[in-house]
């Protein structure tokens, strides 16, 4: 290895930086020249299209004063144009012959923004659009205040009978009830002395009948018996 091989072989960094840089700079050339080379022709373009313009600009004067002036020749002569007049012709054709054709420039600044306009006027009202889908429930409400009591109905049907109740409470001891006698006051059943099987109501306290004397008189003729 020779000397120069061994010091390029140390400073391969700063070498292969060099090399970096001349190619970064020659490609950066390039585009500088192409671009350059595009803008002129563009602006020959350019050129041509003002020159093309203009020449189109001249033939359309000339073509117009041409149709004019045989216009007046005709009506010299009496008779009437087929052709119109070319302004009445072509729209614009002051503007369409002017030479040298105004060509737009490049744009210019933006300018600084004008002043707010008035609000339009409003527009008519639009057809309704479709209905929309339909929400969420809400929550519900509080309760109201309670209505007034309202008429009384028709009574419904009787319910079924319910189970029996308890035993109710014992009642109280009734008095004891008179003796069960057929007599009026003043008066009691008293076997009689004739017939000592027998029982008739006689006045509490009057004495025993005397028996008659007829043994054939049966007892039940006797006028103070009674009989059950």
């Amino acid at each position: 290895m020779t000397r120069t091989e061994r010091v390029l072989a140390r400073r391969w960094r700063g070498v292969l930086l060099v090399c970096t840089l001349v190619a970064l700079a020659g490609a950066v050339l390039v585009l500088w020249a192409q671009v350059d080379h595009d803008r002129e022709r563009a602006q020959q373009r350019e050129v041509q299209a003002r020159a093309e313009a203009d020449r189109r600009g001249d033939a359309v004067s000339t073509l117009a004063t041409d149709v004019r002036r045989l216009r007046t020749q005709l009506r010299g002569e009496g008779k009437t144009p087929v052709a119109p007049d070319p302004a009445d012709a072509v729209k614009d054709l002051p503007d369409r012959a002017e030479v040298p054709v105004p060509i737009p420039g490049p744009r210019g600044p933006a300018g600084s923004p004008g002043r707010a306009g008035r609000d339009g006027d409003a527009g008519a009202q639009g057809s309704p659009g479709p209905s929309g889908p339909s929400g969420k429930s809400g929550a519900d409400g509080a309760d109201g205040a309670a209505g007034q009591q309202g008429p009384q109905g028709e009574p419904g049907p009787a319910g079924p009978q319910g189970p029996a109740g308890p035993p109710g409470a014992d009642g109280a001891d009734g008095h004891d009830g008179k003796d069960g006698q057929t007599c009026p006051d003043g008066y009691s059943l008293q076997a009689p002395s004739w017939d000592p099987d027998a029982l008739v109501c006689r006045r509490d306290g009057a004495p025993q009948p005397e028996p008659t004397d007829g043994p054939s008189t049966p007892a039940a003729l006797a006028p103070d018996r009674r009989r059950l």
